[in-house]
């Protein structure tokens, strides 16, 4: 069968335009795992956050849009029928207490002794991330369950949170992570290796989510009509009784009680 031939998946041409999303989010997580990357990560505090913002914030978006989603018809079915904002921001919660773990000092540590914890490091932190970005972002046959400005919301909340992050790094007195070695003369200082982790950290999130957070908001304030959003109402009536689908149910259900009671009298 056809794509064009589902319902609910993109044309030809869109699908194509997915996948390139996706073999870009695969090569940048290539990427973080040989050098010069990730000579970077192990020689510097700014190379390091700079994987951290690859994993946590640039790589999730893409492989949330670029992913083709198995049993994508009932995964779409189950996020309309519970539509609620508390189920968007439990995945926000679980994202950031993923990117708190791998920030810390003592996780950074642990993984450059233990290299094997690397690559859980990128797992953890892309999949949780994934979860985030399809509560942020249309992924067809996929729908955020909330409106635009509750995306927008999310969105700046976790922007802002990431620039925390950024500014306990440039503005940490002795070094944020201090297994990193620095050598007055060669190479960065430690001074300018925080300074320049801080703008990395601050500008990924940016330029990842700030179009977002934009987007979404315009949308709102235009009035835009957000996707799927008829049929949402549609189930959250049915949910709770009402609605045209139970309207009718109870009419059907009336006339052939009124016609088997006539059919008895008679």
């Amino acid at each position: 069968m056809s794509e064009r031939a589902v319902p609910g998946w993109p044309a030809p041409h869109a699908a194509g335009r997915r996948r390139g999303l996706l073999w870009v989010g695969v090569l940048l997580c290539v990427l973080t795992f040989v050098p010069p990357l990730s000579s970077w990560a192990a020689r510097y505090e700014c190379g390091e956050i700079l994987r951290y913002g690859l994993w946590a914030i640039a790589v999730p978006p893409l492989v949330a849009l670029g992913t083709r989603w198995p049993n994508a018809a009932s995964l779409a079915g189950a996020r309309l029928r519970h539509p609620e904002l508390g189920r968007a921001a439990g995945f926000l919660l679980l994202d950031w207490l993923v990117m708190v773990w791998w920030f810390t000092p003592l996780a950074v540590r642990t993984a450059a002794t233990d290299r094997w914890l690397v690559p859980v490091e990128a797992l953890t932190l892309i999949v949780a991330g994934i979860g985030l970005w399809l509560e942020l972002v249309e992924s067809p046959p996929l729908v955020p369950r909330v409106d635009g400005l509750r995306r927008a919301v999310l969105g700046a909340l976790t922007m802002w949170f990431v620039w925390t992050e950024a500014y306990l790094v440039g503005m940490s007195q002795s070094g944020w992570y201090r297994n990193f070695g620095h050598v007055a003369g060669h190479g960065l200082s430690r001074a300018a290796d925080q300074q320049v982790a801080a703008v990395v950290l601050w500008l990924i999130a940016t330029v990842v989510l700030a179009p977002v957070i934009f987007v979404s908001a315009l949308r709102w304030l235009h009035g835009a009509e957000e996707p799927d959003a008829e049929l949402r109402k549609l189930v959250k009536e049915n949910r709770r009784g009402v609605g045209p689908f139970m309207e009718r149910r109870s009419t059907v259900a009336r006339e052939e009680g009124g016609g088997s009671a006539g059919g008895s009298a008679a």
